[in-house]
């Protein structure tokens, strides 16, 4: 048994370690990815009944938006008819 035998069993046993430790950290990151799967569909869910509230409050903005609109352009036609009729009596007074 020479120093080529010894150096060939050492690297065999550090390797087989190394092989074992890389099977444990293998496992353990199979657990790792399940748990934040099942935390990420937790998350997605609590964002889903969420998403539902802002699509109402999106609704309701656009629903006021279109309702003030309509208001804002028949007061500013009304205001448009009177000072064009103010404008064509200072006209005619001139």
């Amino acid at each position: 048994m020479g120093l080529n035998d010894i150096l060939v069993a050492v690297l065999l046993f550090l390797s087989s370690i190394l092989v074992i430790s890389l099977i444990v950290l293998c496992i353990k990151l199979v657990y790792t990815t399940k748990k934040v799967d099942i935390i990420l569909r937790d998350v997605e869910q609590k964002l889903d009944s969420v998403n539902g509230v802002f699509k109402a409050i999106d609704t309701v903005t656009d629903a006021v938006s279109s309702t003030f609109n309509g208001i804002f352009d028949k007061v500013g036609g009304l205001l448009n008819r009177i000072f064009k009729i103010d404008n064509k009596r200072k006209d005619d007074v001139e």
